[in-house]
């Protein structure tokens, strides 16, 4: 059924974890197919089980696999998608290997472009959507979780219109990753009021790409200095 191969190198447990990679992403094991079970692939790969099962939480890990408990609990394979940039991004931020000041770098070059995309391919339903966005951030926030999606909500469409699935995926994993934001909540309720999408939305809702790209370019300019002033204040 499946074509894995006896490990006879040292690190076997990255063998393993490397094969049963291998199949996921060829679609020789699907989404939502449940593995073999740690006795069944320690046989396959003539390894201990203590080697399967290493390799199977590093699958978690990266987001190949979910783990699910009970009778009909086992591994199974999840779906492959953009999600995976985020872990790993996540996960590089938090291991200290990413600054906030490289992400906005970075978006300063991501975000105008996206601007741009996003008034190339404005329709109705999108100039309803950044309508009733803008809207909500000039309403109070009730949670955390409710102030991030009012700050972020803008990008997000914007991301969507945008018509390149990567750019979409950059902005969740990396320019806008949840996880990385709410370590800056306080912050920015200090740097980011309302009205601060006002002038992009309209430029995209005119279908005016330049003038999108130069209204992204001066928020994300702006942020990102207030934002490193702020820093470099507070440090």
């Amino acid at each position: 059924m499946y074509s894995f191969q006896p490990i006879k190198q040292t690190k076997a447990t990255d063998e393993v974890l490397e094969q049963l990679k291998e199949s996921i992403i060829k679609g020789m094991i699907k989404e939502g197919e449940k593995l073999p079970s740690e006795r069944a692939l320690s046989n396959v790969f003539n390894v201990s089980r203590g080697v399967v099962r290493e390799a199977i939480h590093g699958l978690k890990a990266t987001g190949f696999v979910e783990i699910k408990q009970g009778p009909l609990g086992g591994t199974f394979v999840k779906e492959i998608s953009l999600e995976l940039l985020e872990t790993g991004f996540t996960d590089l931020f938090f291991a200290n290997k990413l600054t906030i000041a490289e992400i906005l770098d970075v978006r300063q070059y991501i975000e105008p472009e996206i601007a741009r995309l996003a008034a190339l391919n404005v329709n109705d339903d999108y100039r309803k959507a950044l309508n009733i966005a803008l809207a909500e951030e000039n309403q109070p926030f009730v949670s955390p979780d409710d102030l991030l999606n009012k700050l972020t909500a803008v990008h997000f469409i914007l991301a969507e219109m945008c018509g390149n699935r990567l750019f979409e995926g950059m902005i969740s994993a990396i320019i806008l990753n949840r996880r990385i934001i709410k370590t800056l909540l306080k912050k920015l309720l200090k740097l980011h009021g309302t009205g601060g999408h006002d002038e992009i939305v309209q430029a995209v809702i005119a279908g005016d790409p330049e003038a999108a790209l130069k209204a992204m370019a001066r928020h994300v300019s702006d942020f990102r200095s207030v934002f490193l002033k702020l820093e470099q204040d507070e440090g």
